[in-house]
Protein backbone atom coordinates (compact mmCIF):
# COMPACT_ATOMS: atom_id res chain seq x y z
CA UNK A 1 0.00 0.00 0.00
CA UNK A 2 1.23 3.41 -1.04
CA UNK A 3 2.38 5.61 1.53
CA UNK A 4 1.30 9.28 2.15
CA UNK A 5 4.56 10.61 0.50
CA UNK A 6 3.67 9.16 -2.59
CA UNK A 7 -0.04 10.76 -2.10
CA UNK A 8 1.34 14.39 -1.47
CA UNK A 9 4.55 14.07 -4.33
CA UNK A 10 2.53 11.84 -7.43
CA UNK A 11 4.71 13.04 -10.21
CA UNK A 12 7.25 15.73 -10.78
CA UNK A 13 7.30 19.27 -10.77
CA UNK A 14 6.19 20.60 -13.44
CA UNK A 15 8.94 23.02 -15.25
CA UNK A 16 6.71 25.44 -16.41
CA UNK A 17 5.91 26.11 -12.67
CA UNK A 18 9.41 26.11 -12.16
CA UNK A 19 10.44 28.70 -14.81
CA UNK A 20 7.80 30.97 -13.49
CA UNK A 21 9.37 30.69 -9.71
CA UNK A 22 12.82 31.19 -10.91
CA UNK A 23 11.36 35.24 -12.55
CA UNK A 24 10.63 35.70 -8.93
CA UNK A 25 14.77 35.66 -8.39
CA UNK A 26 15.21 32.54 -7.09
CA UNK A 27 18.32 30.38 -8.35
CA UNK A 28 16.96 27.16 -10.23
CA UNK A 29 17.69 24.98 -6.65
CA UNK A 30 15.64 27.36 -4.65
CA UNK A 31 12.82 27.45 -6.95
CA UNK A 32 12.51 23.31 -6.58
CA UNK A 33 13.03 23.29 -2.67
CA UNK A 34 10.45 25.80 -2.27
CA UNK A 35 8.12 24.27 -4.27
CA UNK A 36 8.84 20.99 -3.21
CA UNK A 37 8.19 22.73 0.32
CA UNK A 38 5.00 24.14 -0.51
CA UNK A 39 4.04 20.47 -1.81
CA UNK A 40 4.50 18.77 1.13
CA UNK A 41 4.07 21.51 3.54
CA UNK A 42 6.81 20.24 5.92
CA UNK A 43 9.64 17.89 5.64
CA UNK A 44 13.37 16.90 6.54
CA UNK A 45 15.85 17.69 4.72
CA UNK A 46 16.08 14.25 2.99
CA UNK A 47 12.57 14.59 1.90
CA UNK A 48 13.05 17.59 0.18
CA UNK A 49 15.92 16.18 -1.57
CA UNK A 50 14.16 13.18 -3.09
CA UNK A 51 10.81 15.32 -3.94
CA UNK A 52 13.07 18.83 -5.25
CA UNK A 53 15.68 16.56 -6.91
CA UNK A 54 18.21 19.10 -5.51
CA UNK A 55 21.72 17.06 -4.40
CA UNK A 56 21.04 16.53 -0.57
CA UNK A 57 24.36 18.18 0.28
CA UNK A 58 22.65 21.26 -1.73
CA UNK A 59 20.08 21.30 -0.20
CA UNK A 60 21.25 22.45 3.50
CA UNK A 61 22.62 25.33 1.88
CA UNK A 62 19.54 26.12 -0.35
CA UNK A 63 17.09 25.97 2.87
CA UNK A 64 19.23 27.94 5.18
CA UNK A 65 18.88 30.65 1.91
CA UNK A 66 15.52 29.94 1.94
CA UNK A 67 14.75 30.73 5.80
CA UNK A 68 17.53 33.64 5.37
CA UNK A 69 14.80 34.78 3.04
CA UNK A 70 11.70 34.56 4.97
CA UNK A 71 10.28 31.56 2.63
CA UNK A 72 11.01 28.76 4.88
CA UNK A 73 11.45 27.81 8.73
CA UNK A 74 13.03 25.12 10.79
CA UNK A 75 10.68 23.40 13.49
CA UNK A 76 11.94 22.84 16.81
CA UNK A 77 11.63 19.23 16.39
CA UNK A 78 13.62 16.40 18.07
CA UNK A 79 15.65 14.41 15.32
CA UNK A 80 16.72 14.75 12.06
CA UNK A 81 15.92 18.77 11.06
CA UNK A 82 12.42 19.43 9.96
CA UNK A 83 11.43 21.70 8.03
CA UNK A 84 8.24 23.88 7.07
CA UNK A 85 6.67 26.63 4.39
CA UNK A 86 5.02 29.60 6.21
CA UNK A 87 2.05 29.29 4.21
CA UNK A 88 1.62 29.71 0.27
CA UNK A 89 -0.07 33.46 0.96
CA UNK A 90 2.70 34.36 2.99
CA UNK A 91 5.34 33.27 0.80
CA UNK A 92 4.08 34.88 -2.08
CA UNK A 93 3.56 38.44 0.35
CA UNK A 94 7.44 37.94 0.93
CA UNK A 95 8.48 37.87 -2.19
CA UNK A 96 6.38 40.63 -2.98
CA UNK A 97 8.33 42.64 -0.53
CA UNK A 98 11.64 41.50 -1.65
CA UNK A 99 11.28 43.06 -4.86
CA UNK A 100 9.64 46.40 -3.37
CA UNK A 101 12.90 46.75 -1.18
CA UNK A 102 14.96 46.12 -4.54
CA UNK A 103 13.11 48.69 -6.45
CA UNK A 104 13.42 50.75 -3.93
CA UNK A 105 17.33 50.65 -3.47
CA UNK A 106 17.67 50.84 -7.28
CA UNK A 107 15.49 53.85 -7.51
CA UNK A 108 17.10 55.65 -4.31
CA UNK A 109 20.90 54.68 -6.48
CA UNK A 110 19.49 56.10 -9.75
CA UNK A 111 18.54 59.49 -7.81
CA UNK A 112 21.72 59.85 -6.21
CA UNK A 113 23.46 58.64 -9.75
CA UNK A 114 21.31 61.16 -11.64
CA UNK A 115 22.45 63.95 -9.42
CA UNK A 116 26.22 62.99 -9.03
CA UNK A 117 26.19 63.13 -12.95
CA UNK A 118 24.67 66.05 -12.59
CA UNK A 119 27.43 67.54 -10.70
CA UNK A 120 30.46 66.34 -12.65
CA UNK A 121 28.84 66.93 -16.18
CA UNK A 122 26.89 70.12 -15.85
CA UNK A 123 25.91 70.62 -19.68
CA UNK A 124 24.03 67.72 -21.19
CA UNK A 125 24.99 67.37 -25.15
CA UNK A 126 22.17 67.32 -27.56
CA UNK A 127 21.90 63.69 -28.54
CA UNK A 128 23.25 63.20 -32.74
CA UNK A 129 21.28 60.75 -34.51
CA UNK A 130 23.25 58.11 -37.05
CA UNK A 131 24.28 60.44 -39.90
CA UNK A 132 25.94 57.23 -42.05
CA UNK A 133 23.53 54.34 -43.12
CA UNK A 134 24.65 51.38 -44.90
CA UNK A 135 22.57 50.70 -47.69
CA UNK A 136 22.09 46.64 -48.61
CA UNK A 137 21.00 45.72 -52.49
CA UNK A 138 19.54 47.35 -55.80
CA UNK A 139 16.18 47.42 -54.21
CA UNK A 140 16.58 49.55 -51.03
CA UNK A 141 19.18 51.60 -52.98
CA UNK A 142 16.42 52.76 -55.48
CA UNK A 143 13.77 53.63 -52.45
CA UNK A 144 16.31 55.46 -51.32
CA UNK A 145 17.10 57.30 -54.19
CA UNK A 146 13.61 58.03 -54.67
CA UNK A 147 13.04 59.43 -51.34
CA UNK A 148 16.26 62.03 -51.91
CA UNK A 149 15.05 62.83 -55.18
CA UNK A 150 11.53 63.67 -53.95
CA UNK A 151 13.45 65.53 -51.05
CA UNK A 152 15.88 67.77 -52.83
CA UNK A 153 15.04 71.68 -53.05
CA UNK A 154 17.85 73.28 -54.77
CA UNK A 155 20.55 71.19 -56.61
CA UNK A 156 21.39 67.90 -57.40
CA UNK A 157 24.63 66.56 -58.43
CA UNK A 158 25.27 63.19 -60.06
CA UNK A 159 27.93 61.04 -60.85
CA UNK A 160 26.62 58.87 -63.47
CA UNK A 161 28.31 55.11 -63.98
CA UNK A 162 26.96 51.92 -63.56
CA UNK A 163 25.76 50.22 -61.86
CA UNK A 164 21.88 50.77 -61.49
CA UNK A 165 19.19 50.42 -59.36
CA UNK A 166 16.95 51.82 -61.59
CA UNK A 167 16.83 50.53 -65.69
CA UNK A 168 19.88 52.66 -67.33
CA UNK A 169 17.31 53.08 -70.44
CA UNK A 170 14.22 54.36 -69.11
CA UNK A 171 13.36 58.13 -67.79
CA UNK A 172 13.09 58.17 -63.99
CA UNK A 173 9.82 60.47 -63.42
CA UNK A 174 11.21 61.40 -59.75
CA UNK A 175 13.84 63.22 -61.69
CA UNK A 176 11.96 65.27 -63.82
CA UNK A 177 9.49 66.06 -60.65
CA UNK A 178 12.22 67.39 -59.44
CA UNK A 179 13.19 69.64 -62.27
CA UNK A 180 9.77 70.78 -62.55
CA UNK A 181 9.68 72.30 -58.68
CA UNK A 182 12.74 74.52 -59.51
CA UNK A 183 15.59 71.91 -58.91
CA UNK A 184 18.69 72.49 -60.63
CA UNK A 185 20.54 69.38 -61.68
CA UNK A 186 24.03 68.59 -63.12
CA UNK A 187 25.20 65.18 -64.45
CA UNK A 188 28.75 63.85 -65.18
CA UNK A 189 29.11 60.58 -67.31
CA UNK A 190 32.40 58.65 -67.87
CA UNK A 191 33.03 59.09 -71.66
CA UNK A 192 33.83 55.62 -72.65
CA UNK A 193 30.31 54.27 -71.64
CA UNK A 194 28.71 57.60 -73.27
CA UNK A 195 30.70 56.84 -76.70
CA UNK A 196 29.89 53.01 -76.99
CA UNK A 197 28.29 52.14 -79.75
CA UNK A 198 25.54 50.19 -77.83
CA UNK A 199 24.26 52.64 -75.37
CA UNK A 200 22.33 54.19 -77.79
CA UNK A 201 19.02 53.47 -75.43
CA UNK A 202 21.40 54.94 -72.63
CA UNK A 203 21.70 58.53 -74.96
CA UNK A 204 18.00 58.49 -75.38
CA UNK A 205 17.17 58.48 -71.84
CA UNK A 206 19.43 60.80 -70.76
CA UNK A 207 17.93 63.41 -73.75
CA UNK A 208 15.06 63.47 -72.22
CA UNK A 209 16.77 64.51 -68.47
CA UNK A 210 18.77 67.20 -70.22
CA UNK A 211 15.80 68.62 -72.19
CA UNK A 212 14.25 68.71 -69.26
CA UNK A 213 16.57 70.89 -67.96
CA UNK A 214 19.60 68.20 -66.39
CA UNK A 215 23.03 69.88 -67.53
CA UNK A 216 25.43 66.97 -68.86
CA UNK A 217 29.62 66.92 -69.13
CA UNK A 218 31.66 63.79 -69.85
CA UNK A 219 34.96 62.80 -68.30
CA UNK A 220 36.98 60.15 -68.28
CA UNK A 221 36.04 57.75 -65.76
CA UNK A 222 33.84 58.39 -62.04
CA UNK A 223 36.04 56.27 -59.77
CA UNK A 224 32.54 56.13 -57.11
CA UNK A 225 28.72 56.35 -58.16
CA UNK A 226 27.62 59.90 -56.33
CA UNK A 227 24.01 61.74 -56.31
CA UNK A 228 24.53 64.74 -53.99
CA UNK A 229 21.55 66.66 -52.51
CA UNK A 230 21.44 70.07 -51.73
CA UNK A 231 24.93 70.05 -50.42
CA UNK A 232 23.83 68.34 -47.24
CA UNK A 233 23.52 64.49 -48.18
CA UNK A 234 25.10 62.42 -49.91
CA UNK A 235 24.49 58.54 -51.72
CA UNK A 236 27.70 57.22 -52.71
CA UNK A 237 28.16 53.87 -54.08
CA UNK A 238 31.03 52.16 -54.04
CA UNK A 239 32.31 48.80 -55.89
CA UNK A 240 34.74 46.22 -54.71
CA UNK A 241 38.12 47.51 -55.79
CA UNK A 242 38.94 44.07 -56.11
CA UNK A 243 35.86 41.75 -57.44
CA UNK A 244 33.78 45.44 -58.76
CA UNK A 245 31.81 42.22 -61.27
CA UNK A 246 30.42 40.35 -57.88
CA UNK A 247 27.35 41.75 -56.39
CA UNK A 248 25.80 45.28 -56.17
CA UNK A 249 28.21 47.78 -54.76
CA UNK A 250 28.80 48.79 -51.14
CA UNK A 251 26.27 51.93 -50.91
CA UNK A 252 26.29 54.90 -48.04
CA UNK A 253 23.80 56.80 -46.87
CA UNK A 254 25.43 60.06 -45.32
CA UNK A 255 23.62 62.73 -44.17
CA UNK A 256 26.68 65.10 -43.00
CA UNK A 257 27.19 68.58 -44.60
CA UNK A 258 31.07 68.06 -44.19
CA UNK A 259 31.30 64.82 -46.14
CA UNK A 260 28.73 66.47 -48.55
CA UNK A 261 31.13 69.71 -49.17
CA UNK A 262 34.13 67.39 -50.09
CA UNK A 263 31.86 65.99 -52.71
CA UNK A 264 30.31 68.81 -53.73
CA UNK A 265 34.19 70.23 -54.55
CA UNK A 266 35.57 67.17 -55.97
CA UNK A 267 32.12 66.97 -58.68
CA UNK A 268 33.11 71.06 -59.18
CA UNK A 269 36.79 70.54 -60.01
CA UNK A 270 35.89 67.50 -62.55
CA UNK A 271 33.10 69.82 -63.76
CA UNK A 272 35.32 72.28 -64.74
CA UNK A 273 37.75 70.41 -66.90
CA UNK A 274 34.72 67.85 -68.15
CA UNK A 275 33.48 67.99 -71.86
CA UNK A 276 29.97 69.00 -73.04
CA UNK A 277 27.87 66.73 -74.29
CA UNK A 278 26.50 68.08 -77.00
CA UNK A 279 23.03 66.68 -78.65
CA UNK A 280 20.35 67.22 -81.61
CA UNK A 281 17.21 66.36 -81.47
CA UNK A 282 14.26 66.22 -83.29
CA UNK A 283 10.52 65.44 -82.40
CA UNK A 284 9.03 62.26 -82.33
CA UNK A 285 5.64 60.70 -82.18
CA UNK A 286 3.11 62.88 -80.04
CA UNK A 287 6.06 65.47 -79.50
CA UNK A 288 8.93 63.12 -77.84
CA UNK A 289 11.55 64.22 -77.55
CA UNK A 290 14.30 61.98 -79.78
CA UNK A 291 18.02 61.35 -80.11
CA UNK A 292 19.17 62.08 -83.06
CA UNK A 293 22.65 62.31 -83.23
CA UNK A 294 25.22 62.51 -80.42
CA UNK A 295 28.95 64.13 -80.46
CA UNK A 296 31.12 65.67 -77.48
CA UNK A 297 33.12 68.40 -77.57
CA UNK A 298 35.83 70.38 -75.73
Amino acid sequence: MAGPDAVISSGPIPEGLLHEFEQLDLSPYEARVLLALLRLGSANTAHLARHSGVPRTSTYQVLEELNRKGLAQRLSVEGPAVWASPGREEVFDRLDAAQEERLRQHRARTANLRELLARTFPEAPEAAGPYCHVIQGASQVSTIYERLLSEVQDELLVFNRPPYSFPRDQVNDAVLDALRRGVKARALYQAPQWNDPEAEQFRRAMARYHAAGVEGRLVDDLPIKLALADRKLALVAMTDPVLPEVGFPTTLLVEHPGFAALQAEAFERLWETAKAVQEEYRSGPRGAVRLASTRSEA
